[in-house]
């Protein structure tokens, strides 16, 4: 954010448990017996008294807030590491990437495509913390990738190659974070954003929030040789198809030392966290979950030359990849309209820190000849919320949940609560900084021409995605096996197909199928679903059969599992049925993942969930043969 004056503490963030767009596998090296003999590749650190001078500098001149300086290398799975033949035929490929006095390290690759039968794995060094597998569904058609920080001076990247193919995987940048990465202290909570904030958690200040929050993420922002922290929020449009529009504020893309935005290369490395908040208002002694999608393109921004001061500051992408279900994320609401504000918040992530929540109760006046909103924070149950670095593009909300503005600049900080934070007009942004598509919101963010001043959040993410189980994956040559769908939603249409010489059928639209393998061997398996929206999913599994005489077979009976539950959205008393009772065990989850109920099911199970926060759960009900997880909004 643009701060009058220089920031002087370091802060200090990082991520622990944390989930990226991938599948959840356990990597080859602890499950296999594997040198122990892995190449280490070191990289030079920066010279930190240059980094810093650089930082002092920067924060006079309304440059966002840089928290990694990116360094150059030349890493590529052809020429290092180490590369081991596996029993079942497979390949790995591991090295570790060591930069000294490292806060966090991340890898940005400029070449990345991964094969249908490819795993790729990045841990730290104790295997506390597993990203991936990243496969084949994060490829792009840019051919760059990059993943979630890593804490710690070193880390490993492991690449599992079950078939034929070979992976592109090339690495010309390490990602070094030297502050505003946070980690447990001896002496102290977690994060380092100034001690008055208030968590997103905290009641009563987040209590009428919980929904929109979702909307509000942290972004690590590529440009050039640096990254940066910046905040945003998913927005709305009135054509409510959930396409990925985030919000943000224009300086953040621009780096005015070089009179350059971030390129498109730049925007597809950049990286969204969301959910990244503590479970509760204390702060926790750790770094909470949170869920990440990587990579965006340019739609439009408030000038043509960085010239910001002058607009409204806003900056408006479009995320690579659709809105997961499982993140259980709003869109946000927003009001066009030139009124203030009596009342509302600001959410944002502060110094890149978990999200925190501040509040206004005296209505925003107008400033800068009209361009922004100036709003002054107020101090609630918990604290006083302002503002920080790292806090820009984050959303000035109205008392209906409504965006109103785009953070740009402020003085507002826990040494000097009295101070204005301005906030571009969404108004202005709307139609006002310019007459063409890529100057304006409107275009975008109205693509009905509807002509409506307002707009509601609402909850995306499509729930379907694929996956399937086998009643055997080692089955009698010559005997059938039967598939079953165990993905989450409501597909209308299957397309199995079943590669390989003598299988029967080849291929199937049936929901589940069964099928026989008449030779030995192993055989790949693809199912590709469609729901009644037109939303579509696949799932590939490479060498997922394996035929021969010493394999298992099942009769014609039906394993699938079907589980109902109502009311939904319930107001906290969830009911249970399923028709496969027998063993079935039921787990209710967060979007994060976190576990909060299990039991074993009986006939009918009833579920008291009134004691949790509104928001998304999971129901997972699993069997010996299947399982399925149903979605449950908890709005009480």
């Amino acid at each position: 954010m643009k701060k009058v004056f220089i920031l002087l503490t370091f802060c200090l963030m990082s991520i622990i448990t944390i989930a990226q767009i991938s599948i959840s596998k356990t990597p080859v090296s602890s499950i296999h017996t594997l040198s122990r003999d892995v190449p280490t590749l070191q990289i030079e650190a920066p010279n930190m008294y240059e980094i810093e001078k650089e930082d002092e500098e920067s924060s006079l001149k309304g440059k966002p807030y840089r928290y990694a300086t990116l360094l150059d290398c030349d890493i590529d799975p052809t020429t290092n590491g180490l590369w081991e033949e596996l029993e079942n035929g497979g390949r790995v490929w591991r090295l570790n990437i060591e930069s000294e006095n490292a806060k966090a390290l991340s890898l940005y690759f400029d070449a990345f495509w991964i094969p249908s039968n490819g795993e790729l794995y990045i841990y730290n060094e104790d295997k506390t913390k597993i990203l991936g597998a990243y496969t084949n569904r994060n490829n792009h058609e840019s051919g760059v990738f990059t993943h979630e920080i890593l804490e710690g001076e070193k880390l490993c990247i492991e690449y599992v190659q079950n078939g034929s193919g070979e992976p592109i995987l090339h690495i010309n940048k390490l990602s070094y974070a030297y502050r505003s990465v946070a980690i447990a202290r001896d002496f102290g909570d977690f994060g380092d954003s100034d001690d008055c904030q208030n968590n997103v958690n905290c009641s009563p200040e987040g209590d009428d929030w919980q929904e929109l929050k979702t909307a509000v993420c942290r972004i690590s922002l590529r440009i050039g040789a640096n990254a940066y922290w910046c905040s945003g929020s998913l927005v709305n449009n009135t054509s409510e198809d959930c396409t990925p529009y985030v919000l943000t504020a224009e300086h953040c893309a621009y780096d005015d030392d070089n009179n350059a935005y971030a390129t498109t290369n730049d925007l597809n490395q950049w990286v969204f966290y969301f959910n990244y908040e503590a479970d509760e208002c204390e702060n926790p002694t750790s770094s909470p979950s949170s869920n990440t999608m990587t990579g965006c393109s340019y739609v439009s921004r408030s000038s043509n030359n960085g010239n910001w001061n002058s607009t409204s500051d806003f900056y408006l992408v479009e995320l690579n990849n659709s809105l997961p279900f499982n993140y259980g994320l709003y869109v946000a609401g927003w009001n066009r309209g030139n009124t203030a504000s009596a009342e509302g918040v600001g959410i944002h992530h502060p110094a890149g820190d978990i999200k925190k929540i501040s509040t206004y109760t005296q209505s925003t006046s107008s400033a800068n000849n009209g361009l922004d909103w100036r709003v002054r924070w107020v101090e609630t149950t918990n604290g006083h919320g302002v503002t920080e670095g790292g806090s820009s593009g984050s959303p000035l909300l109205n008392m209906d949940q409504q965006i109103v503005g785009t953070l740009s600049t402020g003085s507002s900080y826990c040494s000097f609560l009295n101070g204005y934070d301005y906030y571009g007009k969404f108004s202005e942004s709307w139609d006002q900084n310019g007459s063409s598509n890529d100057r304006q919101l409107k275009p975008w963010l109205d693509p009905t021409n509807s002509g409506v001043i307002t707009m509601d959040k609402k909850l995306c993410g499509t729930p379907l995605v694929a996956n399937f189980n086998a009643a055997y994956t080692h089955v009698l040559t010559g005997a059938p096996t039967q598939f079953f769908y165990t993905g989450s939603g409501s597909p209308t249409s299957y397309s199995w197909t079943f590669y390989g010489a003598g299988v029967n059928p080849a291929n199937s639209t049936d929901p589940s199928p069964e099928v026989i393998y008449t030779n030995d061997g192993n055989y790949t398996v693809r199912l590709d679903v469609t729901d009644a929206d037109g939303n579509m999913s696949y799932e590939i599994k490479s060498t997922y059969i394996l035929a021969d005489e010493f394999g298992g077979t099942i009769g014609i009976t039906e394993n699938q599992l079907s589980v109902n539950l109502f009311p939904n959205p319930s107001t906290g008393i969830v009911y249970l049925s399923q028709n496969v009772a027998k063993n079935a065990e039921v787990r209710v989850l967060t979007v994060l993942g976190k576990e909060v109920y299990s039991n074993t099911l009986t006939e009918t199970l009833k579920i008291d969930l009134s004691e949790f926060k509104n928001g998304v759960y999971f129901i997972e009900v699993k069997n010996e043969n299947s399982s399925t997880t149903e979605r449950l909004i908890l709005n009480k």
